[in-house]
């Protein structure tokens, strides 16, 4: 009987790990464990109220041909501007943030016109950040496991990098290490 390999999440690096797994020479069986009812992880498509599709995620993913040749802007404000309404006492409401990314938008980049399509989201504290000593934690949980001999490989947003080519790159190099080749650098 073959090896099965599981890989635990389907988000950017457990479908990049699965895919370079499954393009091996000699593939392992590969079963793909996802908690949530959809792939992508924190990447994904929104269809606004008004039709309009939407990519989130890390970063924008727009696709290919006319639809994805459209302007996609995608605006992030936060911290010590949002501490600021807060501390204002103002109402967080989507009218409020849409109007302050449009200001900003016109003010950084000379956009003046408004969107034809707008998506609005609140997500607080959401910016990805590794805390201090978080090199040296993984090095650490990369000793024990070699040290326990754990048929454990650990790749990822929050091991290695977070933007989409951060995650792809975790996943390939993951799927080098059970497969036992050298990931190429």
């Amino acid at each position: 009987m073959g090896r099965t390999v599981v890989v635990l999440g389907g988000g950017i690096s457990g479908l990049a790990a699965s895919y370079y797994l499954s393009r091996a020479p000699c593939p392992p069986k590969v079963v793909l464990v996802e908690g949530s009812e959809r792939l992508g992880g924190w990447i994904r498509s929104v269809r606004g109220p008004d039709g309009a599709i939407f990519e989130l995620g890390p970063r924008g993913i727009r696709p290919a041909g006319a639809l994805g040749a459209r302007t996609l802007l995608l605006v992030m404000l936060g911290g010590s501007w949002l501490q600021t309404l807060e501390a204002r006492g103002c109402v967080l409401s989507q009218e409020l943030l849409q109007q302050e990314a449009e200001k900003a938008a016109a003010t950084q980049l000379g956009l003046n016109e408004p969107p034809s399509h707008c998506l609005v989201h609140l997500h607080k504290n959401s910016i990805p950040q590794y805390t201090l000593g978080h090199w040296q934690k993984l090095e650490s949980a990369a000793q024990f496991l070699a040290a326990q001999k754990l048929p454990l490989t650990l790749a990822g947003a929050s091991y290695e990098g977070v933007a989409v080519n951060d995650c792809i790159e975790s996943g390939r190099q993951a799927a080098a290490r059970v497969l036992g080749t050298e990931p190429n650098s």
